[in-house]
């Protein structure tokens, strides 16, 4: 039977399209900072992670699986978060028997403290904060590097950007496959969970409110990237995949999807590292101008 209306605490869901509305109502509301607090993260991760939803003090609550443990995303919501921490660990402990709320933003985890809580910073799960202003110009001598890959990469090459459509998505699909071959993806949970959100996001692109674009060498998707609106001044990017054959392209879809896409927007959230280094060293080489932390909580 299915469910048209997202359940009530402590009776959890599958995550289904029919819950789109609810879902965007309450994001729209809560004007989240983290990337966990998206449509992109709800809905690409929901079948890797196992995800469920419910509602709880009007705020939603997702339950899932992740690295090994039971997991409660921090309550997607403004509504009483100290009293829904406690019924969520609760849960935990009386259904689950252990697990972790996670993903917690840092002014909750202060709330959180205040009431007893034991929020601990969880580094590897921190969303990198960009300057919009900043990546489209990259300017000064910490960007050198970066503006010379862009520039090699628009005098080598016979290109287009575009806005991505229902046109370009299957060009995307296959793009996004010849890399998860590269990856491996079957092989390593990671990057199976990546392949995952990928395809959902692609397969439902014109459904949920998300927006990107694609860069065309010779007529053929050779790069594209995914956002979202997260709050009036940040966007968010969930998915950035080029063929690295042509050197400079993924500097070069980052610059123009700021330029083209990100404008309106004073900043960007490109997400975490879940502490991989070389994907930490990449973060950090585009000088992120501050990070969305993140706590979690773990129930024993």
């Amino acid at each position: 039977m299915t469910i048209n209306k997202i359940p009530e605490f402590p009776r959890f869901s599958e995550i289904h399209c029919d819950f789109y509305t609810e879902i965007h109502d309450v994001l729209l509301k809560e004007q989240p900072e983290i990337s966990e607090h998206s449509l992109g993260f709800i809905y690409g991760y929901r079948r890797s992670l196992k995800l469920s939803i419910c509602k709880l003090n009007n705020n939603l609550i997702l339950k899932g699986f992740y690295d090994g443990h039971n997991l409660i995303v921090s309550p997607i919501g403004r509504e009483k978060i100290p009293q829904t921490v406690a019924l969520c660990a609760k849960y935990i402990k009386e259904n689950l028997k252990t697990g972790r709320i996670g993903a917690i933003p840092k002014a909750a985890a202060m709330e959180l403290k205040s009431h007893g809580f034991n929020p601990l910073p969880d580094r590897d799960d921190f969303d990198y904060i960009y300057s919009v202003k900043e990546l489209i110009n990259l300017t000064g001598d910490k960007f050198h590097a970066k503006k010379n890959l862009v520039n090699g990469f628009i005098k080598r090459y016979s290109f287009e950007f575009k806005p991505l459509d229902s046109v370009l998505i299957p060009e995307c699909l296959q793009l996004h496959q010849k890399w998860c071959d590269l990856k491996a993806c079957t092989q390593d949970p990671s990057s199976n969970a990546e392949d995952l959100m990928v395809v959902e996001l692609l397969n439902n692109f014109s459904h949920w409110k998300l927006f990107g674009g694609a860069i065309l060498i010779d007529g053929k998707v050779q790069a594209f990237t995914i956002l979202e609106e997260l709050n009036c001044t940040t966007a968010v990017g969930h998915v950035e995949k080029a063929n690295t054959e042509y050197r400079g392209i993924y500097q070069a879809i980052n610059q123009f999807a700021a330029k083209k896409l990100l404008s309106k927007y004073e900043f960007v959230n490109r997400e975490q590292d879940v502490g991989e280094p070389g994907l930490r060293k990449a973060k950090l080489s585009y000088n992120p101008v501050g990070f969305a932390e993140k706590y979690y909580i773990e129930i024993l």
